[in-house]
Parts: C-alpha cells; sequence; structure tokens
C-alpha cells in the first residue's frame, strides 16, 4: 500500500560488534569482524549509558569510524549500535542470494558474457560449438612410393581455423580441443594402378583404411574417404597416407589432392 511521507527503507537490519569503552571518542564499527561502512549517520541506532544518542550530534560517521562528541571513559558503556539497513536499491546483494528466479527473463546478453567464459564444456551434448577446423591441399609435385604406405604431403592451406594443421614440416592435423572430429582424405593418381588405398594414422598408427580401390581400367580412380575419430585436444594428431601398387607422382591442387577436417561434436 502506498505511504504518507518517505517510504521505508527495506533491507537487512544488523546488530554490530560490541564495542569496549574507553579514552577515545573514535570506535571502528565492524559486523562480523569485518569492517562495516553504514551510508550514514542516520542509519545507525546507537545506545550509550542506556541513552538512544542523536545522529549528526551526539556522534558522526567516517568511513567505518563512528566518533562521539567527546571522548569517553572506560566507565562509559557502549550498549549497541544497530545497523537500521541497506536500501535495497544502492545495496550488494550478499554471495549467494541471487537465485535464477530472481534474475529477469531475458536479463543476461550476450555483451554480458565475454567469448572466453563460453567453453565446449559449457556447451550441452550434441553441440560442436566453434571448434578446430582445416582444409589442405596438395600445391606441388609429390609421388607416392611403390607398394609402400606413404604420407601424404599437404603444404597449402585453404584454412585452418585454430592454428592446428601443420603444412610445413609434419602435414599433420592435432586439434586443442577434445571432441569428435570428421576427417577425410583424397588423392588422384596420374597413371593406372592395381591396388590404392587412402589411409588415416592417428599418433602414428594405422586407425582406419579410409578408401580401398582396384581397378582394372587403363584410367586412374580417384582413391579417398572420411571417417570419425576422437582427438583428446592435447596430444592427439592425424595424418594421412596414400598406398598404390605402382609408384607414381599424384596429383596437385585442391580440387585433386585434400585432406581436411572438423569437429562435429564436444567430447
Amino acid at each position: 500500500m502506498p505511504f504518507i511521507g518517505t517510504q521505508p527503507e527495506v533491507g537487512g537490519y544488523s546488530v554490530l560488534d560490541a564495542l569496549t569503552a574507553s579514552a577515545t571518542a573514535s570506535y571502528t564499527l565492524q559486523l562480523n569482524r569485518a569492517n562495516f561502512v553504514p551510508n550514514s549517520a542516520n542509519q545507525l541506532l546507537v545506545s550509550l549509558n542506556g541513552v538512544i544518542q542523536k545522529p549528526g550530534s551526539s556522534f558522526t560517521i567516517s568511513g567505518s569510524t563512528l566518533t562521539f562528541s567527546s571522548a569517553l571513559a572506560s566507565s562509559d558503556s557502549i550498549d549497541f549500535i544497530i545497523s537500521m539497513g541497506e536500501p535495497l536499491l544502492i545495496g550488494t546483494p550478499s554471495d549467494g542470494t541471487v537465485s535464477t528466479a530472481k534474475i529477469a527473463t531475458n536479463a543476461v546478453t550476450t555483451a554480458k558474457i565475454t567469448n572466453a567464459n563460453i567453453t565446449q564444456a559449457k556447451l550441452a551434448s550434441g553441440v560442436a560449438g566453434n571448434g578446430p577446423s582445416f582444409s589442405a591441399y596438395l600445391n606441388s609435385n609429390f609421388s607416392i612410393s611403390n607398394t609402400t604406405h606413404t604420407k601424404l604431403r599437404f603444404d597449402a592451406e585453404e584454412w585452418d581455423s585454430d592454428g592446428c594443421f601443420d603444412s610445413t614440416t609434419n602435414f599433420r592435423f592435432t586439434p586443442n580441443v577434445a571432441g569428435y572430429y570428421m576427417i577425410g582424405g583424397h588423392f588422384q593418381p596420374n597413371a593406372s594402378y592395381t591396388v590404392g588405398t587412402t589411409t588415416l594414422y592417428k599418433n602414428g598408427n594405422l586407425y582406419r583404411v579410409l578408401h580401398w580401390n582396384q581397378q582394372s581400367e587403363t584410367t586412374p580412380a580417384p582413391v579417398g574417404g572420411t571417417t570419425l575419430v576422437h582427438m583428446n585436444g592435447s596430444s592427439d594428431y592425424v595424418e594421412l597416407y596414400g598406398f598404390m601398387t605402382v609408384g607414381q607422382q599424384i596429383q596437385s591442387g585442391s580440387e585433386w589432392t585434400w585432406f581436411q577436417g572438423h569437429m562435429v561434436r564436444s567430447a
């Protein structure tokens, strides 16, 4: 209901820590052994020797220091000091008091959430988020050895979102975020062969045969495929290997010999 005059303040009312009078006029206010700073002297109810003191004349406030109008004696008694409430409009809520129900719908906007705080762990199951991805290809002459599993060289990048692909030395993908990744690769021989395979190696060991091809035609068929692989986000890496019964040069260019991957789900 409406009030006549000033509406009462609503907030926490607290009995401050007891003070022992001595030969001084100034005392430090504390609540639960921590310094307490009231908004003004009018907020305090102070009893000295059984008499309620008048704010502003009998005592003043500066920060957490209460100063009486004259020095006290050890025989005086500061009976109690009550803080009559922090207005809710300017007070700071105590830790653990603001529940989900107290936050208005749509009150938390993207402007209040920093990018660094949105991690893969914070996303719901099945949401990949903005995980690492890459696309690399062969941009120079390269040959696969005869009947030998040969690591393919991908020396050019179309993109590398998080700098996780090495296109200069090891030609491998080492994602920095744990999760499940779709990995694919492809190469195009320049001459006919009997058997050709594309294989994915994880941490230096055969993980998947992506494509096994046996042909009898004279036109060289492409070799490639995709698979899912779990990566731990720290040390796991993958590389693409090629195999042919007839060693030969393979076709360069992003449309012919490529290696790609992207996160599909966080771990």
